[in-house]
């Protein structure tokens, strides 16, 4: 099963992930995994260019993979195989001449010998002048004086002692400086004389670039590239600081003729801001999950009283038993909490079959999700669980949380996640109710992109809803939780109608047992939709059986009977994608995004 995963794997990466994960191991220094990476790449799209489509409407901004390539094989000392990919680059002439040059250069500067100072003599020697006091003897007479015409010519024993030497003027035969030390002015921190220099290329571009904490510029806003020159060679510390990310700080040594490359990525800030209301909040709040405490709540309650499908991070704390929470963790003699090498923060989200911690290893903070104890001695959860793992780190999307990793201590399965400041969706429609239909509608073209590039690796979400959507401060949407609970979310509905999952946002074709596919996604959005547009969901009923006989059977009040100021025209897509049928829906998730990506541009 492990094999066949892994397999999996490596067959759905792409391109652009490849291109990605092989310029974030430049970035680290990690440049044997980046050539690995960078040829993968080529070898699936060998013409490199600008804005590349990657799928729907996503692009590569910047796609050079041969002068990454070449950057990777240099620091690796493979200069043939650098050269040659400096030849491919300059074959295919799409990307940009002057970083090509300025890799040529470095080239030829690594596999150059040591060059000899040129000789002194020249066909005519300047007339030598007359020698120190320091080096007459008091009884010795001054030299004779000769005029050039009557100079004896030079012999080899005939050198001039080195006080004598003269410094050949500057002229035809004066070395010219490097190529590519000619992009930056210098500043006042280089030495007289210096030559060498450092070349920053910031992911995102724009980065405050400081030089032993003094400011040079910032890196282009297009190629996310800066030269600073005229350095003295030695070792320089270099800063790299952009609003909403954390600080890149690097030691670098610059060499007394040539340059040193300095790649970064930066990470968007995990930190939470003093007073920030919201706090950190990582995909965490899952509602994976909402199983066990969905039944517990619905069993307990009047029947007239509607289900409760919401709940906070603190609320699933305190109702999961602590026993569930904490298998495989120890405490050290502060009472700080371990789960094998991550150090256990504070819980994030704690649902009826897993937990989810803001966790720290080796100064890196990432979100940790294990399984509660109960569900350790389940095998198919445990697959499902690790599936769910491995699902992640196929889709490497902007709109999707990535997964980090996986792994297992003491028999307990985990992986982590990326950290994001922001807050759910939920939280978001809770707080805002209706949203205007702009900001509604950008929101809801994140997800669909999101959904379409899941559907074309064969993934289904399946328990789409607000509570799985990340909204960031800066309106990005981040979707979380694929594969969650599969087998467990659509059991079917208990002796007393407490439904096990969901209800508001299932497809009717998932209600009547036929099975999800990729349009039964597009329903669920369509719910989200909805929901973000009036602040209410488009069925309710006083029991999760009334809500799923709705789903099936009822049409939605058109959101702009709710609320004014809807358009007629998203009236429709709505209608649309909460067709009873999949085949009354979108054809597919790229296809929505057409029709909102449209309406946005002609509402702008």
């Amino acid at each position: 099963m492990t094999m066949f995963l892994a397999a999996g794997t490596a067959f759905a990466e792409e391109w652009h992930e490849a291109y990605r994960i092989g310029v974030e191991a430049l970035a680290r220094g990690d440049n044997q995994r980046a050539v690995e990476s960078l040829k993968r790449a080529i070898a699936q799209r060998p013409e490199p260019g600008r804005n590349i489509v990657t799928y729907g409407t996503n692009i590569q901004a910047r796609y050079f993979p041969y002068l990454r390539l070449s950057e990777a094989y240099l620091a690796l000392g493979e200069f043939d195989a650098a050269r040659e990919t400096l030849q491919a680059s300059a074959a295919r002439n799409r990307e940009p001449a002057e970083e090509r040059r300025q890799l040529e250069a470095r080239l030829e500067s690594a596999v150059a010998p040591p060059r000899l100072p040129p000789p002194t003599l020249a066909a005519a020697p300047p007339p030598i002048p007359s020698p120190p006091p320091s080096i007459v003897a008091p009884s010795v007479a001054p030299p004779e004086v000769t005029t050039p015409a009557t100079l004896p010519a030079p012999t080899a024993r005939s050198t001039p002692p080195p006080s004598l030497v003269v410094a050949p003027s500057a002229g035809p035969r004066a070395t010219a400086a490097p190529a590519h030390v000619t992009l930056e002015p210098s500043s006042g921190l280089p030495a007289a004389g210096a030559s060498g220099a450092v070349e920053v290329v910031s992911e995102p571009p724009g980065a405050v670039t400081y030089l032993d904490d003094e400011p040079i510029g910032s890196t282009d806003q297009e190629t996310g590239r800066l030269v600073k020159t005229k350095l003295r060679p030695g070792r320089h510390r270099v800063r790299l600081t952009l609003a909403g990310y954390d600080d890149v700080v690097r030691e670098v040594d610059v060499p007394a003729v040539g340059s040193v490359a300095f790649y970064a990525t930066l990470k968007m800030r995990t930190a939470t801001p003093s007073g920030a209301g919201t706090g950190v909040v990582a995909f965490g709040v899952v509602a994976l999950a909402l199983v066990a405490v969905v039944a517990w709540m619905a069993l307990r309650k009047p029947a007239t009283q509607a289900p409760v499908w919401s709940a906070t991070p603190a609320a699933f704390a305190k109702a999961t038993p602590s026993g569930h929470a904490n298998p495989g963790a120890q405490r050290d003699a502060q009472g700080q909490e371990w789960f094998g090498e991550f150090r256990l923060i504070e819980v994030l989200g704690r649902g009826g079959m897993a937990s989810v911690y803001k966790a720290e290893r080796n100064g890196e903070l990432s979100a940790l999700k294990r399984p509660l104890a109960s569900f350790l001695d389940d095998a198919d959860f445990r697959e499902r669980f690790l599936r769910e793992a491995e699902i992640g780190r196929t889709l490497n999307h902007p709109n999707i949380v990535r997964i980090l990793g996986r792994g297992n201590v003491e028999e307990v399965p985990y992986f982590t996640m990326e950290l994001l400041r922001g807050q759910t969706l939920q939280a978001f429609i809770r707080e805002a109710g209706g949203v205007e239909p702009r900001t509604a509608t950008a929101i809801v073209a994140q997800v669909a992109e999101a959904l379409d590039f899941a559907h074309t690796k064969h993934v289904v979400h399946r328990d789409l809803k607000p509570s799985n959507i990340m909204l960031l401060p800066d309106g990005t949407a981040k979707v979380m939780d694929f594969g969650i609970a599969r087998a467990r979310r659509f059991e079917g509905i208990t002796a007393t109608g407490a439904f096990l999952g969901t209800p508001d946002y299932v497809a009717p074709e998932i209600i009547e047992g036929h099975g999800a596919e990729p349009r039964s996604d597009l329903y669920s959005l369509g719910t989200v939709f909805y929901e973000l547009l009036t602040g209410q969901r488009p069925f309710s009923g006083e029991t999760a059986f009334a809500i799923l006989k709705k789903q099936c059977s009822e049409p939605a009040t058109p959101p702009s009977q709710l609320r004014v100021g809807i358009p007629a025209e998203l009236d429709s897509i709505i209608h649309r994608l909460l067709a009873k049928t999949p085949e009354g829906r979108h054809a597919s998730a790229e296809e929505l995004v057409v029709a909102l990506r449209d309406w946005l541009n002609r509402a702008a």
